[in-house]
């Protein structure tokens, strides 16, 4: 009997280590992170200070960003909605994101016309010393610097809507355009259609009530063509609902008469590259003794040392891996842009083409234990393509179109920088860009380009 007791005993006390040691492996990381309220009641819109009775803009510009609309899923298969921006506007299939190459990073760099360095978006999950872990939130609160594209209109006297764009709201002013469709998670974002649908609305209002800039996030084939490829049926369904959400939005402007009067510009955050193999950073740092905080998402993991003076140990331990390079901010590459303050940690690890990086607080609860155990490297069977590579990757490039009042006809570019995106919708409406802006008009595109200089 004893010994029965003695084995159940046993038995006991190593199910509550392995409950321990599971718990602990499969928890969210970071435990100790101070994560800021989710905004989800903003407060209403207040007029800036100082705004100009009357709107001083020449046209109304609508921004569709899709996102994940790569050049390859367009030619790919039939869009005749971007068939026709092509032929009557100015387009090119490369349209270079920051870096990393991630949706948050990429769309508020997109809104500013800043690099990450200055807006301080740097990727879609980081550590901010005095706020804690930034986890794809649209709070503009987080933005260090630089104003939205919707700021600087509705501070010079245009009233724009955003709807799901970027740093539309802000915990602590509110909403922060005349017009804003907000939603907390991206569960809670319409279908393609009825983002369109949205625009349409407002396109119909009367003149005095119609919104002059509007920006509109769309979630494209993005989600779907991580874990499937680009001729999958589903993939190429959500290519053909953004094309059509772009159909509808043309459709809009001449059922109301605006061809005139409106320019269109259609773009993304990044395209995607395809995936094989998945880096357990996680399990390498452990493996090394490389004591860190780490986040990472898409390509990239941002590395956090819990004693700074181990860095120059950490990265000799780290540099001899092919699947992945080490990016330092006192030796950054020509496409760096993240400056070398606390979010970006004290180096990043950037996967090279094929392989992807994911943390532990990204994966599924009952695989996370995998950080603790191994492998370095495991074949990728679920993701098939993924993004946050330096922009001069092929296949991380993205779409950029132009239409309409103002806008060169049957124009193809040769390059479209994100953060010129801001300076051009600025131009397109007759005001000013933000303070401070880092990109620049893209004169190729402009109809009269000598009148404006």
């Amino acid at each position: 009997m004893r010994i029965l007791q003695t084995i159940g005993l046993l038995v006991a006390v190593g199910l509550l280590c392995f409950a321990v040691w599971f718990y602990r492996t499969t928890r969210d990381y970071p435990e100790d992170a101070r994560r800021p309220p989710v905004v989800t009641y903003p407060a209403e819109f207040q007029l800036p200070a100082g705004t100009p009775p009357e709107s001083p803009a020449r046209r109304t510009v609508i921004v569709m960003l899709i996102d994940g609309l790569a050049p390859a899923m367009v030619e790919a298969q039939a869009t005749p909605a971007l068939d026709r921006l092509r032929r009557e506007g100015s387009w090119t299939h490369h349209m270079l994101p920051p870096f990393p190459s991630m949706s948050l990073s990429s769309g508020f760099t997109i809104s500013t016309g800043c690099w990450p360095e200055h807006h301080g978006i740097v990727t879609n999950r980081f550590f901010d010393p005095e706020r804690g872990l930034y986890d794809h939130s649209f709070d503009a609160d987080w933005v260090t610097a630089c104003e939205q594209l919707h700021e600087v209109a509705e501070r010079q006297g245009v009233p724009a809507a955003a709807l799901g764009w970027y740093g539309e709201v802000s915990a602590s002013r509110g909403k922060l355009a005349s017009t804003v469709r907000y939603a907390t998670t991206l569960e809670e974002f319409p279908p393609d259609h009825l983002r369109a649908e949205q625009i349409t609305e407002l396109l119909r209002l009367p003149e005095a009530e119609r919104p002059q800039l509007i920006l509109a996030y769309f979630k494209g084939p993005d989600e779907l063509a991580h874990f499937s490829e680009i001729d999958d049926p589903e993939v190429r369904e959500a290519v053909t609902a953004a094309d059509r959400a772009v159909g509808a939005v043309l459709d809009a402007i001449e059922a109301q008469g605006l061809e005139e009067v409106v320019a269109l510009i259609v773009t993304t955050d990044h395209g995607l590259v395809p995936v094989t193999h998945l880096i357990n950073i996680g399990y390498i740092l452990r493996k090394h003794g490389i004591e860190a905080r780490m986040l990472a998402t898409g390509t990239t993991a941002f590395v956090y040392l819990d004693d700074p003076s181990t860095r120059a140990d950490a990265l000799a331990k780290l540099s001899g891996y092919p699947e992945f390079e080490l990016v330092l901010p006192e030796a950054p590459p020509p496409w760096y842009h993240l400056g070398s303050g606390p979010r970006t940690g004290d180096f990043i690890v950037s996967a090279r083409p094929g392989y992807a990086i994911e943390d532990r607080g990204m994966l599924p609860w009952f695989v996370r234990w995998v950080a603790w155990v191994g492998p370095e490297i495991v074949g990728s069977e679920v993701l098939v393509a993924s993004h946050g590579y330096p922009p001069d990757t092929p296949g991380i490039e993205g779409v950029f179109y132009a239409w309409g009042s103002g806008v060169r006809t049957g124009h193809e570019l040769t390059r479209v920088d994100a953060i010129d995106i801001h300076p051009t919708v600025t131009h397109l409406l007759g005001i000013a860009p933000g303070e401070p802006v880092d990109g620049k008009v893209v004169w190729e595109l402009v109809a009269d380009p000598d009148a404006a200089h």
